[in-house]
């Protein structure tokens, strides 16, 4: 008997649950149910064609920028570098399609970029230290303005100037100072430059072609590296280098990407003697501030140095020199 009760509880336990399915998916209970899920659904049916909306109108709104930049870039820059040789130096790793933005615009400044060079990483590389020593001493007899007390970064960044800017000295020094290297005569100036642009190169601390002298130089950054620490260290160092080319002229600007903890604008921001002589464009190697590089240059040359870019303590946009 217990075995049967049991039985015929269990099959009344069924049919209930077969009623109450019944009554749920037939009557009113069936359609407020399916009625919320049908709301639900056509409200974020709703939401995402609002979203494609939106960023198709953001696409539109950002190809009509850019269309707006490139055609009006030309009367911006028109004349504003016209006949000015400069350098394009990239550090820290910045993109390929940064560099060309940015040596684009500065062609139609109306620049020639006579250098288009990279500073690779064995010049900041702690454990080639040893190697970068023993290079400025090979190197420092034939640097104007080193001695045996110049540090290493300093002698390099020297002799980089140096090999791109034949005939020019840093501040305080002439010609006369190249009695004590191995080209004593003003003329063999080229020779002098070409010798120091083969031993950095050879020795991989630079790359590129360099076809001419030049006048100033853009500096176009990367990101460097994801530790902070490092990042900021290795920006110290081609701050450094930027201030040592200012020695050589007024032209020397440096383009970035977004701002980024320990970067380069960040470690020219931080020292009163790159700043003072150095310009830097945030968001320089952007599509937009690209346009901005030629004229914090043209400005520098005329001996304004600015910041610029988003963010405080900037100007957006540089001002036409002249």
């Amino acid at each position: 008997m217990k075995d049967f009760r049991y039985h015929v509880v269990s099959l009344v336990a069924v049919f209930l649950a077969l009623a109450v399915g019944v009554v749920l998916g037939s009557g009113p209970m069936r359609d407020a149910f399916t009625g919320s899920l049908t709301e639900q659904v056509d409200a974020l049916e709703d939401d995402l064609a609002q979203a494609q909306a939106d960023v198709a109108a953001a696409e539109a709104q950002t190809g009509t920028a850019r269309q707006y930049a490139d055609e009006s870039a030309p009367t911006m820059l028109a004349g504003a570098l016209l006949g000015t040789p400069v350098a394009t130096i990239g550090v820290a790793g910045p993109s390929d399609s940064a560099q060309a933005g940015v040596r684009d615009r500065l062609v139609q400044a109306g620049a020639t970029v006579n250098a288009e060079l990279t500073i690779e990483p064995v010049w900041t590389d702690p454990s080639q230290s040893a190697f970068r020593s023993s290079l400025a001493s090979t190197i420092a007899p034939n640097v104007v303005g080193v001695d045996d007390a110049t540090s290493t970064p300093t002698v390099l960044a020297h002799a980089l100037a140096q090999a791109l800017m034949p005939g020019v000295y840093p501040t305080g020094f002439d010609e006369s100072a190249l009695s004590d290297t191995d080209f004593p005569d003003a003329e063999n100036a080229p020779d002098r430059s070409a010798l120091l642009m083969d031993l950095l190169t050879e020795a991989g601390l630079v790359s590129g072609v360099a076809t001419g002298p030049v006048q100033a130089y853009a500096l176009v950054s990367g990101t460097g590296s994801e530790d902070e620490a490092t990042r900021a260290e290795d920006a110290g160092v081609y701050a450094a280098l930027a201030t040592t080319f200012a020695e050589y002229t007024g032209g020397v600007v440096v383009a970035s990407g977004v701002d980024a903890t320990g970067d380069l604008p960040s470690a020219v921001l931080n020292s009163p003697d790159a700043s003072a002589a150095v310009a830097t464009v945030v968001e320089g190697t952007e599509f937009y501030g690209q346009i901005s590089v030629p004229l914090a240059l043209a400005d520098a040359l005329a001996g304004s140095v600015g910041h610029y870019g988003p963010g405080e303590g900037r100007t957006l946009v540089p001002p036409r020199a002249g």
